[in-house]
């Protein structure tokens, strides 16, 4: 059961920091090579600015998914960085 539940929680922080990582791309994408301010898409932009900008900061933000990866890694051999591939 132990095995089970360890499972679901790398594959759930593997999504996670996958997801992160993609998302913040997309941002600095936009943001730097388009130059396109993000409350110029509307709500979207503004809780996706929110999020990375307000809640987490722009130095953990920028660390949170290779600080995932170098825990998965440490925890399961794996870093995991395409979650659909275990």
């Amino acid at each position: 059961m132990v095995s089970g539940i360890k499972q679901n929680l790398t594959r759930l922080l593997s999504w996670y920091a996958f997801l992160h990582a993609v998302t913040l791309s997309a941002i600095l994408f936009v943001h730097f090579v388009l130059n396109i301010d993000m409350t110029l898409l509307g709500k979207p932009g503004k809780l996706l600015e929110a999020y990375f900008l307000d809640l987490l900061g722009r130095n953990i933000a920028i660390s949170l998914s290779p600080v995932l990866w170098l825990i998965l890694r440490l925890l399961t051999g794996s870093a995991r960085i395409l979650p659909w591939r275990f």
